[in-house]
């Protein structure tokens, strides 16, 4: 379906809550081949602050301080390589159900700790316009061009 959609399809994509294959090995998640396909129609994935998609190994038993928001970082930084921009990633928290906030990085505890991110994409050397576009910058052209 996801390689229809992008031959296929010709508005704006967004795959918007779906994580590298190579963080979660599952065919719910991108593979290397799909993020780069999705950048080159100039599309946008956002990253699901699941722990196990964070980590395929993370289990409830595990606890939420099993996985930290620098694994966040990894995710977001891992697709800013791959496809050579910050152009095409952004959040897709996905709070709203499916799992809650013992299934969630351990320093996050509600929607207000995304902000968090920032701070860490910071530290690792993004920039200010970088950090904007992934915090919600992307999205947002992503939702002005589809409608």
């Amino acid at each position: 379906a996801f390689y229809d959609a992008i031959n296929f399809y010709e508005g704006s994509i967004i795959a918007s809550h779906s994580n590298p294959r190579y963080f979660c090995d599952t065919d719910r998640h991108l593979s290397d081949d799909m993020i780069r396909l999705l950048a080159q129609r100039d599309g946008v994935m956002g990253v699901v602050l699941f722990n196990l998609f964070l980590d395929g190994n993370w289990q409830y038993s595990d606890g939420k301080n099993a996985i930290s928001i620098s694994r966040v970082i990894d995710v977001i930084d891992y697709i800013c390589q791959l496809t050579g921009s910050s152009a095409h990633v952004g959040i897709g928290g996905d709070f709203d159900g499916g799992f809650g906030v013992e299934s969630i990085p351990a320093e996050m505890d509600t929607v207000a700790d995304l902000w968090l991110i920032k701070g860490q994409l910071e530290a690792r050397g993004y920039s200010e316009a970088a950090v904007h576009a992934i915090l919600h910058g992307n999205m947002l052209r992503k939702l002005r061009e589809g409608l």
